[in-house]
This record gives structure tokens, C-alpha cells and sequence, in this order.
């Protein structure tokens, strides 16, 4: 057969919300996700309108730059072309000073971008007009005589301060310098080209000042003179990038290959020109190196406009970086503009909406988890509750709870409706046996298997008198004992099989495991006895008769388990040591004791009880003898029991019995009865000696009696 008590694997285990939790999480995910899709929403929007706004900016910024920058390169190419022109046209000789100086003077201040306008000469000399930053002019001349002579390298500035419709001579300065037009650039360049060209500088007369200059050859009547040059210095198209407004926050840069960055010159500052953009102090130019990185981006090779969103770590965009390129030596435009100055109040406003949002969950989630716990967690938790009484059958303990919900109130009529019905049926079943068979996960199927089980039988004897002298009073008198018989099995962890008219049969070790099986069913012995001989005091004292109690006791191996059919199953134990149970409590009859045991049972028990042994009998339907012993008592309760010194004279009577001594075995059986007041196993096994001495048993008797009935 299956066996029911086999383990099964064990059902996988999941982290279990309560259903208040669960709603809170519900309704917590509901506001998250909703606002989550009304952002994204706004978010998309938000981002796809600012970033048309930037394109929109950028577009107007760049334009701007490239079409001043466009116009200050226009101007200076134009204002090239009709210097190379007047000289060309000889309308003004290049050697006369006068002249030359109005010339370039004049050009200079028609032109606000121009910063030089200068000639070199093949020899190395140099002269050109000046203007400064605070809009003063200098007229720079560089002379180098011959070799030998005091003064070979001489430089002569003279400075002039422009007012309305003249200018004012200030000052003259005469040093030494060995500046030659020859070495630069932009000499070099024009010298070997056939056009104009542009190229950078930053060596001049008057020190390092970098700067763009175009510069072209001048022949006329087809001598080589020298090469005119117009210059603009970078500090110039800097500061006129820093003056331009972009935003309120936003900045324009000029960026070149090799990560270089036009800067203006500051005071206390290192002069203006291109400097290296990561050695820039300056956010926005922190903002372009992210930006940069973030793209992979070459200046050198950018063919397209590109716009940029730099983020930090929040993925929050701080600034809007959009690169153009510009029709001059691989020039880019770089333009930063903070979000703030584009999304204005939207990032405040999205902070403030999150922390709504978060305290608008906290407050729904906690509403929500509340009227979820009043109206639905706290409900079902005691419908879950009802549930697992009628589990364990504790079908007094259901009780209805009203609930506002229709469905939960329902179904918790139906489940006290419910244990209403099972309680009738309660009466006709071992409900203990349920529970127990219930917790220990035993299917009601048919199976079983052979383990050690203590079996205990009990019978009251007298009973059919008792039936006979008050029949209307006999279910009650049953009822009452078979009732106290029962609470006092479970409460020594016994389960109760079943009800044979009076008689009752138990046993321990099953279902539920109990490794002192024996004892504790020897412990139930004695308290169904004391328990008895109360309420037998009372029947005697409403005139019922004489009613006692036997009890047997065995240990030993029974198959135990569903016994039956698949309809119908009783949960039992069968087997020898069921049988031997059941006639040790008929023994009681034959040697006047009230509780007997088995040998198994002594053993098992050991020293937690007082025994003393009866007899060697065979009992009826099983071959050979088996010891038989009295239960006394527990050996913790030894005092109550009195002078024991009997239970030695009975067992010398008993070797003496065995050893064929039936003389001496009378004597010591009649010290023993006399020992204890009354001894009725003493008595009997003396009638027995007295039959033996007159007739002897059989040579091969080895002193087991037999019981010729159950």
C-alpha cells in the first residue's frame, strides 16, 4: 500500500503580500504610471519645442556671427584692394611718407574692424597704421640701415588720439627692433601667391598680438615693391563675440582644430587669441569639452550643424551646445545655451509636480491601504481565519462577520452555515483524528505502513448490569465516559480510533510522531483509571451497581494507516500487537487487576513506571507465552503507592512458581497478599499452585498458562 506519511517535496515558497499592501502597491503604481504618461507626454513636447527654440536661436546666433565675421573679412578685403589699388594706380608713391601716412590713416578710421593697415618692403622694413583698443592710433614705422651704422634696426611709433573730423599728434617713441615684414607670415604667403590670401599672425612691431591678416603683392609698371597687409587681431572678433547676446546665460565661441578656443584678452588675464579649450575657466566651455566628448565630435572635419544636449547626473539637461561651421580656415561657431534660459520655470515646475506627485501617492496609497484594510484586508483575513478553523476542525470557534462589501458579507454567512453542518457531522467522526491527520498532510486515500505504535484498549466492566438496572440512563452514563476517555487520550497525545460499544481503542505514535509513545500511554492509563473511579463513586452513589474498569496495553510494530475502501476509510492500526492489546485488557478479568501490560510496553517505558509482574500466559488465538506485568503507577508519583515490599515476596513466589516450588511459591504468594491488604493476582496464582500440587503439570511445561477464552 502507499504509504500517506511519505514525504512529499515541498511546495515551493514566494515572498506573500497582504492584500492591503498589495492595493497600496496597486494604487501607488496606478498614480505613478499615470503621471509617468502625462510627463513623458509633457517631457516629449517640452524637449521637442526647445529644441526647435535652440535650432531657431543657434540659426539667428550663427548667422549673425558669420555674417559680421562675413562683413568684417569683406571689409578687410575691400579695404586690401583699394590700398593695392592706389598704390598700383601710383596715385600715391609708396615711398612718400606724407601721403602714405594719410592713406593709412584714413583707411583706418573708415574701417572700425580693421586693426592694421601696413607695407612691407622686400629689405625687411615695415611700416603701418595702428589702431588700439581704446580706439588711439600709432603710426609704426620699422628702418633697418646697412651694416655697421649706430642705428640699424630702429622702430618709430607715434601715437595720435582721433577726435570729431581731426586727430591729435601725443606722442613720438624711437627704440630699437629687428621686427622684418620678410619673416612673417603673411609676407610669405603673399609673395607666393598669385590672389589675395589669409593667413594669422602674431608676432607685430609692437609685440604678441595674434590676429588674421590679407595680404597681397604690389607690382607697379611691373616692379616688385613690397606686400600690403590688413589685419585684424583675434582680441578684436573676441571681444565682439562676448558683446554679442545670445541669451540671458548663453555664450558664442569661435573654435578651431586642435580644440582651440578664441578668447578676449582681460586684465590681470593672459592676451586674448586662441588658447586651449580645456585650460578655459569657464562653465560654458566646460559645457562644449562634455559636449564634445559626449559626440566624439573632430572640429576639423564638422560639415553640418549639430546640436548637442548635455546632461548631468540626474539625465537632466543643463545646456543646449549646437555646433556650426563657418566658411573661414575650418572655423567653427559654438553656441551654449543654458536650459534654464530656454525651459525658463519648467524645471522648477517639474520639480515641484514630482514632489506632488510623490505626495499625492503617499497620501492615495496610504488612503487607499487603509479602506482597503477596513473594508477588505480586515474581512477576509477573518474569513482566512474562519477557514482555518474549519481546517483544523474548531468548528465551535466560527462566528459571523458582518461586512459592508456583499460579497465578503455572504461569504461569511455561508462559512458559519457551513460549520453549522460540519458540526453535526462532528459528532459521528474522530474530529481529533481529522485535525491530526489534517496537520500531518495525510491524504484520504487508502495506505499505510508498518511502524511502532503502544496500543491501548479499555472495557468497563459490569456494564451490561448496568444496562439492565437503569436503561434510560445508559446513553448518558456512556456519553459522559467515553467522553472524559477521550479528552484524557489527547491530552497525553494519543489519538483516539474508535468506540466499540463501551470499550475504547487508542494508540500513540501516529500520526503525529511521539518517541515516548509508551510512557505516554501508560500516563493515560492511569489517569482514565483515576479518572474513572471518580465517576464510579458517583454511580454507586445513585444505585447504578458495581462498574470498574480494565485496560491493556501492548507495544510493538502494526501496520497503521487508511484502512478500507476508496468510499469509505477508517484511520487504524492493525496487526499483532493491536491483538495483544485487546487481550491483555480481557487478562484483567481473569487475574482481578485493572491494568495490564504487555513486555514491549516495560521495556519501552522503563524506568517512568512502577510494574510488577503478573504472569506468563498465552493469550488466546497467538502461540507462546508472554510476560504479563501489572501498572502501578509512574515512578515519579512512587511515594503515593506506599510500602511496595509485596511486589518482592510475589515475584520470589513467581521463581519459586516457575522452578516447580509450588509449596514454597503458595507461602511466599500469601506473604505477599497479606503485604498488601489484598492481592488478587497473589490469590489466584495460589488456587493454581494448590492445582498443581495435585496434579503436576505436564515435563515440558515451562510455566505459561493459557487463556482458553478472549
Amino acid at each position: 500500500m502507499a504509504d500517506p506519511a511519505s514525504p512529499s517535496p515541498p511546495p515551493r515558497r514566494f515572498r506573500r503580500l497582504g492584500l492591503g499592501a498589495a492595493l497600496m502597491v496597486l494604487l501607488a503604481g496606478i498614480c505613478i504610471l499615470m503621471a509617468a504618461l502625462v510627463h513623458g507626454s509633457w517631457q516629449r513636447t517640452s524637449t521637442k519645442n526647445a529644441n526647435a527654440l535652440v535650432k531657431e536661436i543657434n540659426t539667428r546666433i550663427a548667422d549673425t556671427v558669420a555674417g559680421n565675421l562675413q562683413q568684417i573679412l569683406t571689409n578687410a578685403s575691400a579695404s586690401q584692394e583699394a590700398l593695392r589699388t592706389i598704390f598700383f594706380q601710383d596715385v600715391i608713391e609708396i615711398t612718400n611718407e606724407a601721403k602714405r601716412e594719410f592713406v593709412f590713416l584714413s583707411l583706418l578710421q573708415s574701417q572700425p574692424t580693421i586693426s592694421w593697415v601696413a607695407f612691407g618692403w622686400p629689405d625687411g622694413n615695415f611700416f603701418g597704421a595702428r589702431k588700439d583698443s581704446d580706439e588711439g592710433i600709432r603710426m609704426v614705422e620699422v628702418r633697418h640701415g646697412a651694416e655697421g651704422r649706430p642705428e640699424p634696426n630702429l622702430l618709430r611709433v607715434d601715437s595720435y588720439q582721433p577726435v570729431v573730423g581731426d586727430i591729435h599728434f601725443l606722442d613720438r617713441a624711437i627704440s630699437a627692433k629687428s621686427f622684418r615684414s620678410t619673416e612673417q607670415d603673411w609676407y610669405h604667403a603673399a609673395d607666393q601667391a598669385k590672389m589675395p590670401v589669409w593667413t594669422e599672425y602674431t608676432d607685430t612691431p609692437l609685440g604678441q598680438q595674434p590676429g588674421i591678416a590679407i595680404s597681397s603683392k604690389l607690382r607697379v609698371y611691373g616692379h616688385y615693391l613690397g606686400v600690403v597687409m590688413i589685419g585684424i587681431d583675434l582680441d578684436r572678433l573676441a571681444r565682439f563675440l562676448t558683446a554679442l547676446k545670445v541669451t540671458s546665460h548663453g555664450r558664442a565661441f569661435i573654435l578651431a582644430p586642435g580644440n582651440k578656443v578664441l578668447t578676449a584678452s582681460e586684465i590681470g588675464a593672459t592676451a586674448g587669441g586662441w588658447h586651449d579649450l580645456a585650460a578655459v575657466k569657464d562653465p560654458l566651455a566646460g559645457a562644449i569639452l562634455r559636449a564634445m566628448a559626449q559626440d566624439k565630435m573632430d572640429i576639423g572635419s564638422l560639415a553640418m550643424p549639430r546640436t548637442i544636449t548635455v546632461m548631468d547626473g540626474m539625465t537632466e539637461i543643463e545646456e543646449y551646445v549646437t555646433f556650426t561651421p563657418l566658411p573661414f580656415r575650418h572655423w567653427v561657431i559654438a553656441t551654449v545655451i543654458p536650459a534654464e534660459d530656454i525651459l525658463g520655470e519648467i524645471p522648477g515646475a517639474t520639480r515641484r509636480l514630482y514632489m506632488i506627485v510623490i505626495a499625492s501617492v503617499v497620501v492615495v496609497s496610504l488612503l487607499g491601504a487603509f479602506v482597503a484594510h477596513r473594508l477588505i484586508s480586515r474581512p477576509i483575513a477573518g474569513i482566512a481565519a474562519q477557514m482555518q478553523q474549519i481546517e483544523r476542525f474548531h468548528l465551535d470557534n466560527l462566528v459571523y462577520r458582518p461586512s459592508r462589501l456583499r460579497e465578503l458579507d455572504e461569504l461569511s454567512r455561508a462559512l458559519r452555515l457551513m460549520g453549522t453542518g460540519l458540526s453535526a457531522f462532528r459528532k459521528y467522526l474522530p474530529a481529533d483524528l481529522v485535525e491530526i491527520l489534517i496537520r500531518e498532510g495525510i491524504e484520504a486515500k487508502p495506505g499505510g505502513r508498518t511502524q511502532p505504535l503502544t496500543v491501548l484498549f479499555t472495557d468497563l466492566a459490569g456494564f451490561t448490569g448496568l444496562t439492565e438496572q437503569a436503561p434510560d440512563k445508559i446513553v448518558e452514563i456512556l456519553g459522559d465516559h467515553l467522553d472524559f476517555m477521550s479528552r484524557i487520550v489527547a491530552a497525553h497525545a494519543g489519538t483516539v480510533d474508535k468506540f466499540i460499544g463501551d470499550s475504547v481503542m487508542a494508540f500513540w505514535n501516529a500520526p503525529a510522531s511521539n518517541p515516548h509513545h509508551a510512557l505516554s500511554a501508560c500516563k493515560a492509563a492511569l489517569a482514565c483509571r483515576a479518572a474513572f473511579l471518580q465517576s464510579a463513586q458517583g454511580m454507586q452513589a445513585a444505585t447504578l451497581g458495581q462498574v470498574g474498569l480494565r485496560i491493556g496495553v501492548n507495544s510493538g510494530a502494526a501496520l497503521v494507516g487508511n484502512i478500507g475502501s476508496h468510499d469509505r476509510l477508517n484511520y487504524t492500526a492493525i496487526g499483532d500487537v493491536v491483538n495483544v492489546a485487546s487481550r491483555l485488557e480481557s487478562l484483567n478479568k481473569r487475574y482481578g487487576t485493572d491494568i495490564l501490560i504487555g513486555e514491549a510496553t516495560f521495556q519501552e517505558a522503563g524506568d517512568g513506571i512502577i510494574i510488577r509482574r503478573v504472569d506468563k500466559v498465552a493469550v488466546y488465538g497467538r502461540r507462546g507465552g508472554i510476560a504479563v506485568y501489572e501498572l502501578l503507577g509512574l515512578a515519579e508519583t512512587r511515594g503515593e503507592l506506599g510500602d511496595l515490599a509485596w511486589i518482592a515476596q510475589y515475584d520470589a513466589g513467581f521463581e519459586r512458581y516457575l522452578n516447580r516450588d509450588f509449596d514454597g511459591a503458595v507461602a511466599a504468594f500469601r506473604e505477599a497478599d497479606r503485604l498488601r491488604g489484598r492481592d488478587e493476582p497473589s490469590r489466584r496464582m495460589i488456587l493454581r499452585c494448590h492445582r498443581y500440587i495435585e496434579q503436576a503439570p505436564p515435563v515440558d511445561w515451562d510455566g505459561t498458562d493459557t487463556a482458553e477464552s478472549k
